[in-house]
């Protein structure tokens, strides 16, 4: 289902202009399965790998953080919350490993599901934040044990005091100390200056409730509750409202400490707005891309819908051409009677028995003719759904209705039959019932599957007679097998066309590709082919050389 996605032209091309327009920032495309489908240059220069060395292989296998199962439930929960931030560890090629953020955009197109993944190097900021928490975590703890161990000393606890203000005031991220019954703040650092606009006289005695700092109360609760249950609280997001009043959203870390005999809140507080503001920039990148891929989408839709009407208004003319031919005998024979039955009265010697048996034989006629038109208007009727039928029917419909042009170009129609409960090899069209009690049934659009065998038939009937007309074969055969084997149906059309030049093969489906002279062909038939039948049908068509010509096979999931 992939391919869908991967393999739309249009689709690459709009992507790759995405990922072009962040050269610097390493992006990845993921599957639902967690394989990498796509990355940019910016990753070959972050992790050493080539997208070839890259390409299908599961994000576990750079990921050092998450284990196969741990990948997948990221997917489903993804799934929900449509975008999700997170940090892990990858492995470059030379094995090293680096703490990295990932901002993760989830998206599904034509019911196939990936995500979009933006990778921040985040090893110097985790490092410098690991230095900055352990420093402050060794000197509050030295500052809590030496004012435990020297309470009777004043001149050591003054010591202890000022080394711990040094460790304070050289943070360029906003640290405080606040009362943790209160929540009045105690004091307050540059970086707290800097990032908020308050001063240390404007908010110490005062609680951030009074200042009004928090956006959301709720968050500062949450906060303090954690903290009282485990003693710590790492990484929490919140938005603050700065002195100025604009919106500073940081991420924090606090702890619980003794402080000149009080038990206060430790808070270590990271500025991170540009990086959100980056991260809803993207998101809304990505929800561009998305309304411009449906967009496109819903274009090539639209084509295909006039690609397969003009196939099928040039297949209905080939139809017609078969029609005529299988008229030109009976309206002879029509023509004679009627000359012979006139003839007879002129000369005075009709009797009764000749008339009753000329309007028998002209009355049987007639009825073959109409029922070749009614075969006719049922193989062009058009489908509004999909539904279950059966191919052996459909196959059989048509090759009875240009078999006898078939014939006239002195190519020999066979048709072989296998299922579990019934063989017919090498029968002739006239010896094949119209049903085989529904062993090879499959889902799709019926008129498309028809489409799809006329058009491999005529080919087949072209590149014969194309032969015949050079002088390489006198005559020809076209053999179709259906079999009938498990879960599927298969429907082989084989010929003695000369088969297919090697180096024509791999190009045969794409759109536009044509072997026929110019007016003879459209390049659209197999193109269309091969989507009717892997795209609307969930099968396959593929084609080989015999020794005398080509062998296209198709294979359909069957019905029952």
């Amino acid at each position: 289902m992939k391919n869908r996605i991967e393999n739309n032209d249009e689709f690459r091309k709009l992507y790759f202009e995405a990922l072009q327009s962040n050269p610097y920032l390493p992006v990845f495309w993921v599957d639902a399965s967690g394989c990498i489908l796509k990355i940019n240059d910016a990753v070959t220069n972050y992790l050493g790998y080539t997208e070839d060395e890259l390409k299908g292989k599961h994000v576990s296998f750079i990921d050092s953080a998450h284990s196969t199962e741990e990948v997948g439930e990221f997917i489903r929960y993804l799934r929900t919350k449509m975008v999700n931030r997170f940090t892990t560890r990858h492995r470059n090629k030379n094995g090293a490993e680096i703490e990295v953020e990932i901002i993760s955009g989830y998206h599904k197109i034509n019911d196939v599901e990936f995500s979009v993944n933006y990778i921040f190097d985040i090893s110097e900021k985790t490092q410098l934040e690991r230095t900055l928490l352990k420093a402050v975590d060794e000197k509050t703890a030295a500052l809590s044990k030496k004012v435990e161990e020297l309470q009777k000393s004043k001149e050591l606890a003054r010591q202890n005091e000022e080394m711990f203000i040094n460790a304070f005031k050289t943070s360029q991220d906003a640290i405080n100390l606040n009362d943790i019954e209160t929540g009045i703040y105690i004091q307050i650092n540059n970086g707290f200056t800097a990032i908020m606009g308050y001063t240390p006289e404007e908010v110490i005695g005062k609680s951030s409730l009074d200042l009004n700092i928090w956006k959301n109360p709720e968050a500062r609760q949450y906060l303090i509750e954690t903290v009282k249950k485990y003693g710590y609280c790492h990484n929490f997001e919140a938005d603050f409202i700065s002195k100025n009043g604009t919106i500073v959203h940081g991420i924090m870390s606090a702890s619980i400490h003794e402080y000149k005999g009080k038990r206060v809140l430790l808070n270590v507080s990271k500025d991170i707005t540009k990086i959100k503001k980056l991260e809803n920039e993207l998101k809304e990148l990505n929800n561009k891309l998305k309304n411009r891929v449906e967009e496109e989408v819903a274009f090539v839709r639209k084509q295909q819908e006039i690609i397969f009407e003009q196939k099928k208004l040039a297949d209905m003319g080939m139809m017609i051409n078969a029609i005529a031919h299988q008229w030109r005998q009976p309206l002879n024979i029509i023509g004679l009677r009627t000359q012979n039955i006139a003839d007879s009265f002129r000369e005075n010697t009709l009797t009764e028995e000749e008339i009753a048996e000329f309007e028998e034989k002209q009355m049987n006629t007639l009825d073959y003719l109409s029922s070749t038109i009614d075969d006719f208007r049922t193989f062009f009727k058009p489908d509004d759904k999909e539904s279950e039928f059966d191919v052996s029917n459909e196959v059989i419909s048509l090759l009875r209705l240009v078999e006898i042009q078939m014939l006239a170009k002195n190519i020999k129609p066979f048709v072989s039959y296998s299922s579990p409960t019934r063989v017919i090899e090498n029968a002739s069209i006239a010896d094949i019932p119209s049903s085989h009690n529904n062993e090879t049934v499959v889902k799709g659009f019926r008129g498309e599957f028809k489409q799809v065998i006329t058009n491999l038939v005529y080919n087949s009937i072209f590149a014969i007679e194309e032969r015949i007309n050079a002088g390489y074969q006198t005559e020809g055969y076209i053999h179709v097998r259906i079999n009938k084997t498990g879960t599927h149906v298969t429907i082989n059309i084989e010929d003695t066309g000369g088969g297919i030049k090697e180096e024509v093969k791999p190009h045969i489906f794409n759109p536009y590709f044509t072997t026929k002279e110019e007016g003879k062909g459209t390049g659209l038939g197999l193109y269309l082919a091969k989507l009717i039948i892997h795209n609307h049908m969930n099968g396959t068509i593929t084609v080989t050389n015999t020794s005398l010509g080509a062998d296209f096979e198709i294979i359909l999931p069957a019905v029952n």
